[in-house]
């Protein structure tokens, strides 16, 4: 039997779990997939795997955007074609917080040269497809896969200002197709989907500064700080190029995603933890964690360059 000093210090830890546990979900962000630093990288390894051609090609497509002089403003003496591909890769999720744009229950912004809309589309970046159970008829499943599709379309065939309003998107979307928690969804004890981990808030002692996060953060946080640019950027990149080889060939965008969700539920929820108390991130799961973050980003690299290269030519 538990002594009541035990009692009571379970019922303090399972009441200061709650409040952290409410606090963590107040102050959650949005779902992002993965930070700045995972879609350069993911753009830099794609950058060094593309063909001469492919890289004139796209760089060309890069210059008709309005928001290049922004992304060159970064090179500092690199190369402006790659830095202009590197930083076009986080450009959806930079337009989340630019009044150019709008939300879909916004009134329309004024349209850009050869954009189709100003829309934020936001449920481009995700799909929710339920690890256990399905989710209600009315639930916004996310539009990940469908768009990954037309916005090649739009690469091989439309006209060079639609191409590179395109080009972002579609260097963006391959690494959001290959965050394991954004083509996946854990349905509650009370029926309720959990956003693709938004909603689990756990406790990383990893990060003493920022110990409750949600579960999604802490998978898109993994492949390294949001700052992350210039020489330390390409020694990042090495490196997980150095420990991930290229993985069998394939051009499906199903594929990709299955992956991703075969991950998400066997590898990117930690153990529940006791009621009341977010799960804590043991270090063998952080160290597993950082290694599968970085295979999918070193994959999303390859395969964004078949694809670019494929559909270019």
């Amino acid at each position: 039997m538990m002594s009541r000093k035990g009692c009571s210090s379970f019922r303090w830890r399972r009441g200061l779990g709650a409040l952290l546990l409410a606090c963590g979900l107040l102050a959650a962000p949005a779902a992002q997939a993965w930070n700045a630093a995972g879609h350069r990288l993911s753009a830099m390894i794609a950058w060094e795997a593309l063909d001469p051609d492919t890289r004139a090609q796209v760089a060309g497509l890069l210059r008709l955007h309005p928001d290049h002089p922004r992304w060159i403003a970064h090179a500092r003496g690199a190369d402006p074609d790659l830095t202009a591909f590197v930083e076009a890769s986080t450009w959806p999720d930079d337009i989340r917080d630019d009044p150019r744009f709008h939300e879909a229950d916004e009134d329309p912004t004024p349209t850009l040269p050869g954009f189709p809309d100003m829309e934020r589309h936001r449920q481009w970046h995700y799909l929710n497809r339920p690890l256990h159970g399905a989710l209600s008829a009315q639930k916004d499943d996310g539009e990940l896969e469908r768009q990954l599709s037309r916005l090649t379309r739009n690469l091989r065939s439309a006209d060079a200002q639609r191409r590179a309003w395109a080009l972002p998107w579609l260097i963006h979307l391959v690494g959001d197709a290959h965050q394991p928690l954004h083509v996946a969804t854990r349905i509650g004890p009370d029926g309720k989907p959990d956003a693709g981990g938004n909603g689990l808030i756990v406790d990383n002692p990893f990060l003493p500064k920022k110990r409750l996060v949600s579960l999604h953060r802490y998978w898109d946080d993994r492949p390294g700080p949001p700052w992350l640019r210039g020489e330390a950027l390409g020694i990042a990149a090495r490196a997980i190029v150095a420990a991930n080889p290229p993985p069998p060939p394939s051009g499906t965008f199903a594929r990709w995603i299955d992956e991703s969700f075969a991950i998400a539920g066997s590898e990117a929820y930690p153990p529940d933890a006791e009621e009341g108390l977010p799960p804590v991130i043991s270090a063998e799961f952080d160290e597993r964690a950082g290694k599968i973050a970085d295979r999918r980003i070193a994959w999303s690299g390859y395969r964004l360059a078949e694809l670019l290269q494929r559909t270019l030519h």
